[in-house]
């Protein structure tokens, strides 16, 4: 009860922070030049933020002191946000001790098999399954739980962990038909590779993933999925399931005995429901009393992690920054040049130290 009271008089003063800096948390960087955002902020943050190396910056935003002199209504709200943030380091002591003793396949015990699971993934994703991947283990052996469920399972790289390393019955969720037809592909793959180094009769006793199309958009749907005889409980697991799909899973997991645990990490907040039923955000009826709201472009943010921009300040890499300031002065000459144009899509343009803004319009 008294954690619960806790929680809730956090929500409110959170609520009663985003009211008073509402104007700050709709800010579009994309707007930046178009809506003369920097005049927006008070004099005495343009003041000091001018002043500021971007380093400066960088220290700022992880969370340390400077050696600037700041105004108290700025300092104020850096100190708030840092007290109402959850913290976003995972907690080691939690990690049981015997995690070691967790069997893995014996593709998993294989050390000629090590690289296996790297082909086909980009080395942008390679950090985050594998470390999704362990999680995941841990949480279903503790759990007692020998299979899972992976919504949004695109192209199969995180199940096959599963699957051939830790030996976890996995079911795939894809609403996409080509990307379950080239999992299947990559699954085929993998096993001809490890025909190779083990023997017919270790083959045969391996589990294989399932892969089903399917798009999810009600929790009947969950109750009504084609699940394989090995899989009579599950874990829900979920690697950046997109808007909506998250708070379907939670809700999934809170009401059927069947799932014993869940493992999600959403993206695409902006894409949340918030003015029609079943809400995406907020989900809890406390917040809902709240009246909290967060607009399209405030959720879009919270896509964006701190640390990154934090992280590329301190080092002093700037110019991987820049592409957001070349794209919000587009943005500029093209709603001048016609208002209609405002918030177009444009192509996709990789970082360059050498770029300049004509040759990103260039390529845009």
């Amino acid at each position: 009860m008294v954690l619960q009271e806790e929680v809730q008089r956090k929500f409110e003063m959170t609520q009663k922070l985003m009211e008073v800096y509402e104007w700050l948390l709709s800010m579009y960087l994309l707007d930046f030049y178009v809506d003369h955002q920097w005049n927006t902020l008070p004099e005495s943050w343009r003041v000091s933020l001018q002043a500021m190396d971007p380093e400066d910056l960088g220290t700022l935003l992880s969370g340390a002191p400077i050696k600037h002199m700041l105004p108290l209504s700025f300092l104020s709200l850096v100190k708030c946000a840092q007290t109402l943030s959850i913290s976003r380091e995972r907690n080691i002591n939690c990690k049981p001790k015997n995690i070691e003793d967790f069997p893995h396949s014996e593709i998993g015990n294989n050390p000629k098999l090590t690289n296996l699971f790297l082909k086909h993934v980009k080395l942008k994703k390679r950090h985050e399954i594998n470390l999704m991947a362990e999680i995941v283990n841990e949480t279903a052996k503790l759990s007692n739980c020998g299979a899972v469920l992976d919504f949004g399972s695109g192209l199969g790289h995180l199940m096959r962990v599963l699957t051939y390393k830790y030996d976890l019955y996995t079911m795939g969720i894809e609403c996409q038909s080509q990307l379950t037809e080239q999992a299947r592909t990559f699954d085929l793959e993998l096993e001809y590779t490890a025909r190779k180094h083990l023997s017919e009769e270790l083959m045969s006793k391996l589990k294989r993933p399932t892969h089903l199309n399917l798009t999810l958009t009600s929790s009947e749907q969950l109750l009504q999925l084609p699940l394989t005889a090995n899989i009579t409980e599950y874990g829900l697991v979920g690697l950046h399931p997109c808007g909506d799909l998250g708070p379907l899973l939670l809700k999934h997991f809170v009401t059927c005995e069947k799932v014993k645990f869940i493992c999600i990490v959403g993206c695409c907040y902006m894409k949340l429901s918030c003015d029609t039923e079943p809400y995406g955000y907020p989900m809890s009826d406390y917040v809902k009393k709240l009246g909290s709201r967060l607009s399209y472009n405030s959720r879009e943010i919270a896509c964006h992690a701190i640390e990154t921009y934090s992280e590329r300040l301190l080092k002093g890499q700037y110019d991987y920054l820049k592409i957001h300031a070349f794209r919000a002065a587009l943005e500029k000459v093209l709603v001048e040049h016609d208002p209609a144009l405002k918030h177009s899509p444009v192509r996709s343009i990789k970082h360059s130290n050498t770029m300049t803004f004509k040759r990103y319009t260039l390529l845009s």
